[in-house]
């Protein structure tokens, strides 16, 4: 247990820029991602998470007055990672992962799905210098059912559409496993758990869909400079879900 506490401080410490002055902090916010690597960036994200779905968030380092980083970031933002998320009100990834102002970039659009200006968005953070691109689904989504209840709303009929090959991946391999079909339940937006893998299996396809679409983030993943990574946040528990890292 006291190890877990030393690592526990040893990946706090460098993201947390309390200071005496104004300057002071500003210098702190700055330099901190000079000398962070895309893991430990990832591995702060994946400890913030576990404070949050424990009740224990932290909110970056700033539990009761945030002022301090307002005024350090207003100088020149130096956030640490990229998260593209689904606009649902539960997921808000500044506090799923319990951080502060400057922290992270976020890109939010129902279902998480990608389009041109999201790519965009995402290649802007990585430009600018976050380290890690999260591409985050979640349980429980209202634009996952809307996709399988063949919605037709507006403009969200053709960003629904996006949907649809994670539906017939789902529906293929239910049909190909008998087992996994009956352990899954009804096809329909009533049973939850078929909408967690409709919203896992479109997280996925929205991953690959972004290392596939943009070369600007696949060359700088095959470089090493940052890690992309995909995750399923469960809107009963507040717990993320990590897929492997490219």
């Amino acid at each position: 247990m006291f190890r877990s506490l030393i690592l526990a401080l040893a990946l706090a410490a460098p993201f947390i820029c309390h200071a005496d002055n104004l300057d002071d902090a500003i210098a702190k916010y700055r330099a901190r991602r000079d000398t962070i690597t895309p893991v430990q960036v990832l591995d702060w994200l994946k400890a913030g998470n576990r404070r949050f779905a424990a009740g224990a968030a932290e909110h970056g380092g700033y539990p009761v007055d945030a002022r301090e980083r307002i005024h350090a970031s207003a100088a020149g933002q130096r956030p640490l990672a990229v998260v593209l998320s689904c606009i649902d009100s539960r997921t808000t990834p500044e506090l799923a992962f319990d951080v502060s102002v400057g922290d992270v970039f976020t890109a939010r659009v129902g279902a998480n799905v990608i389009n041109d200006d999201v790519l965009g968005s995402l290649e802007i953070a990585a430009n600018s210098g976050a380290k890690v691109v999260v591409i985050m689904g979640h349980t429980d989504c209202g634009g996952v059912k809307g996709a399988i209840d063949n919605l037709v709303l507006g403009h969200a009929t053709a960003m629904l559409a996006k949907v649809k090959p994670a539906i017939a991946a789902v529906n293929a391999r239910l049909d190909a496993d008998p087992a996994f079909a009956h352990e899954v339940g009804e096809r329909s937006t009533q049973n939850r758990r078929y909408v967690a893998e409709v919203a896992h299996a479109n997280a996925r396809a929205s991953f690959a869909a972004a290392l596939a679409q943009s070369p600007l983030l696949r060359e700088m993943v095959d470089r090493g400079e940052i890690l992309f990574v995909g995750a399923l946040f469960d809107v009963d528990t507040g717990e993320v879900r990590w897929e492997p890292v490219r």
